[in-house]
């Protein structure tokens, strides 16, 4: 979307797109954070594991 900003131009379809585009931006950013904390938590548990 910044590309799009910087060349001036707007998503196919209109703010509706736009909305959606942000919706799931907002939703991908939970995720990633989510799975970056479980990700941290399991890590020591595998060492636990492999020994």
């Amino acid at each position: 979307m910044s590309r799009a900003r910087q060349a001036g131009t707007r998503p196919a379809g209109g703010s509706e797109e736009l909305e959606r585009l942000r919706r799931e931006n907002i939703q991908l950013k939970r995720d990633n954070k989510e799975l970056g904390m479980e990700r941290d938590v399991l890590k020591p548990c595998t060492v636990l594991w492999v020994k």
